[in-house]
């Protein structure tokens, strides 16, 4: 999740934005799940959440910072 305007990206293996930069990868037999962001722009900087809908529910919270080179 986008915490900025609370918009859900990804859910399990699907992605639920129209900006196609965006997408999770999980690899087989693993526990991660990595948001990717192709060509990454200084609008994507923001805080980002993964949520694991258990009771209670985990989240994970992280910050991305973009800088120009």
């Amino acid at each position: 999740m986008r915490k900025r305007d609370l918009h859900i990206l990804t859910s399990s293996i699907h992605t639920y934005t129209g900006d196609a930069r965006f997408s999770v990868r999980h690899p087989e037999h693993s526990d991660d799940w990595d948001l990717r962001i192709a060509y990454v722009q200084k609008r994507d900087a923001g805080v980002y959440e993964c949520q694991v809908n258990t009771e209670p529910k985990i989240n994970l919270a992280i910050m991305l910072n973009v800088e120009d080179y």
